[in-house]
């Protein structure tokens, strides 16, 4: 028998060999071809899935630059009001029998006295009383006369809560001595508008801050005498200022 020479078996071979190795190959491509696509979407998927569950990133605040004052844009200055002028006292003017005085003032002219101290001053027909730290605690018209008692510096010496002058027939209150009168044993002090016997008011009340007393005493509204003799010690200074 006569074998095939090595030249046909070399073409056979390869033939088969390709046509077996085309069916493979065309097999794995087909695996291949199906199966990539959906690996790629799942990936694709996954990676859609994770990013969209991702919270976004946080922003920066980025600070605006405040821009440096100048001449356009500070704000202009608004000048301060001016306070109204303390308009200046008025100057005292001095009671006259007819016309009681002017603008008194609130504080007693004994500029050089301070601390604890009466002030009657006969040209403005007032009293003060003055504490120890210089202020007013009493301050009221009286009613009394210009020669006396004469301009200086007393005490007070006694104190009466009733008492009275048997010659004009007349009694007051609150009795508060501090002087004498001119023949150096009659009283002076400060009381209520005197009384006479039948109980008639010597003068009214409206008449207080004129020099109209015939005697020598400084006469007070009830209410003004009293609070003078209550708040009143012995030995407390009485200054009295001059005349007009």
């Amino acid at each position: 028998m006569e074998l095939p020479s090595l030249t046909s078996f070399k073409v056979i071979i390869p033939v088969t060999a390709l046509l077996a190795v085309s069916l493979i190959a065309g097999g794995l491509l087909g695996t291949l071809s199906g199966s990539a696509p959906e690996a790629i979407a799942s990936e694709t998927v996954s990676t859609e899935t994770v990013t969209s569950e991702m919270e976004p990133p946080m922003e920066t605040p980025v600070a605006t630059p405040i821009p440096a004052p100048n001449a356009s844009t500070a704000p202009t200055p608004t000048p301060l009001a001016t306070p109204p002028a303390t308009p200046k006292p008025k100057k005292p003017k001095p009671a006259t029998r007819e016309r009681k005085a002017k603008n008194v003032p609130e504080m007693p002219r004994d500029k050089k006295n301070t601390g604890r101290r009466i002030v009657y001053d006969k040209s403005m027909m007032y009293v003060w009383a003055m504490n120890k730290k210089n202020e007013v605690v009493f301050r009221f018209p009286i009613v009394g006369r210009w020669d006396r008692p004469a301009k200086g510096e007393y005490r007070v010496y006694s104190k009466s809560d009733r008492s009275g002058n048997p010659n004009s027939k007349v009694t007051f209150d609150h009795m508060t001595r501090f002087a004498y009168g001119n023949d150096g044993k009659t009283p002076i002090g400060f009381h209520s508008i005197p009384k006479y016997y039948d109980g008639s008011m010597m003068h009214s009340t409206k008449q207080l801050g004129l020099p109209i007393a015939t005697g020598g005493c400084i006469r007070m509204a009830a209410e003004d005498a009293e609070a003078l003799y209550k708040w009143s010690k012995i030995g407390d200074r009485v200054v009295v200022l001059a005349s007009p």
